[in-house]
């Protein structure tokens, strides 16, 4: 039997203060299962810059608005946004993509009048094609 393989993806960038941003994976040309989510927030970010994540059927990163997509925390969230300030936010979350090609996006609102950076990882499972 086949171990598992498991992939991590990161996203860095900087979200200007009052703006939006969103940025995208490179393309993944087979199905698989999100496990974890790691997002770390700077110090004195303060809960100002908002973070969700999608699954997409394409690579489109629209300059404002929400991206295409499935957000993870639309389903049962009183929110679709994670916040945090000087701390590192890990959870597991497994959100399945059965078709390919896909990508991952991370939207970020920052409510801020200052300038705050994005430091996340998503680290998912391969499956095996049927």
């Amino acid at each position: 039997m086949l171990e598992p393989t498991y992939k991590t993806i990161s996203f860095f960038g900087t979200c200007s203060a009052n703006s939006e941003k969103t940025l995208v994976s490179p393309r993944i040309s087979t199905p698989y299962v999100v496990k974890t989510i790691i997002a770390n927030f700077a110090l004195n970010t303060n809960r100002t810059l908002q973070l969700d994540f999608y699954i997409a059927p394409d690579p489109d990163a629209p300059t404002t608005g929400r991206p295409s997509g499935m957000s993870f925390m639309r389903e049962y969230g009183q929110v679709e946004y994670v916040v945090g300030d000087d701390e590192k936010k890990e959870f597991q979350h497994q959100a399945f993509s059965p078709t390919s090609p896909s990508w991952l996006k991370i939207y970020a609102n920052n409510t801020d009048g200052f300038d705050h950076t994005i430091d996340c990882q998503i680290t998912i499972q391969i499956l095996p094609r049927e």
